[in-house]
């Protein structure tokens, strides 16, 4: 039997008496729901927050092997059942940023805001079917230098190598079935006509150094989704919440303050 793709969520309560909403936070391909450690650090004040392991990544099960980006905000969707949330602020990075675009879009009347972070409306596929089938055929050790490098800009993996060990520690962890169907999904997700149909307040973030998702499709993006905002960090690779956290935790906290300011 499989356990549940939502196996591994956790809800943290606000220390504050009144919490101003539930946060829920989309992990990226290939990293576990500590991703936003530092980002939870400077959020929990004053949010709710949820966040939770994808399908095969540290503490969630694969489930029943379904692969689509459906599939994903199914998952997501049943994460918020279970701690009974009606609605949330979502934010997600990469993979998680698709999953939340087409949250949006599906379930507007669950969602108050919308963050999207080094994410991309669609890829071209063949290069993420190379990588299934390379990660299929060898496992994940022999692309774990060549996500760093598209995880973390230079100066980053310079600066703190330790950080940048770390993280190829946790893309160690993850199942090599449950990556390469990530990268399927990836191959054939399209979120291109979700973005036009986002109702809620929303946020689009790119990283400066961003090789895997360059600044300009987070631009495409913030020009599609009506009345978005757009913020690009200088020097920031990928996996912007484990690079800049304060900055991030910055941009959804006032994405979220703005959006119950305007429903209020």
């Amino acid at each position: 039997m499989h356990r549940s793709p939502a196996e591994g969520a956790v809800l943290e309560h606000a220390r504050s008496d009144v919490a101003a909403g539930t946060i829920a936070l989309l992990n990226s391909l290939g990293t576990t729901l500590e991703l936003w450690d530092g980002v939870v650090s400077r959020l929990r004040e004053s949010f709710d927050i949820v966040r939770f392991d994808q399908r095969g990544h540290g503490r969630s099960g694969m489930g029943d092997g379904t692969a689509s980006i459906d599939a994903l905000v199914d998952d997501f969707l049943a994460v918020l059942d279970r701690f009974d949330i009606r609605h949330a602020h979502i934010a997600g990075v990469s993979i998680g940023g698709m999953i939340a675009i087409r949250a949006a879009r599906r379930a507007p009347d669950r969602i108050s805001s919308l963050a999207v972070l080094c994410s991309a409306a669609v890829y071209e596929p063949r290069g993420w079917n190379e990588r299934a089938r390379s990660v299929r055929q060898a496992g994940l050790e022999p692309i774990v230098p060549f996500v760093m490098d598209r995880w973390f800009a230079p100066e980053f993996r310079q600066r703190y190598p330790g950080v940048v060990a770390e993280y190829a520690d946790m893309l160690r962890s993850i199942d090599p079935e449950a990556y390469a169907v990530g990268c399927d999904i990836l191959a054939t997700a399209d979120v291109r006509g979700d973005l036009p149909k986002v109702s809620v307040p929303a946020v689009v973030v790119g990283g400066g150094g961003d090789i895997a998702t360059p600044p300009e499709q987070q631009r495409a993006i913030a020009r599609t989704i009506p009345g978005a905002g757009l913020e690009i960090l200088s020097g920031v690779g990928h996996l912007a919440p484990a690079a800049a956290p304060v900055d991030v935790a910055r941009i959804i906290a006032a994405n979220a303050l703005g959006a119950r300011a305007g429903s209020g």
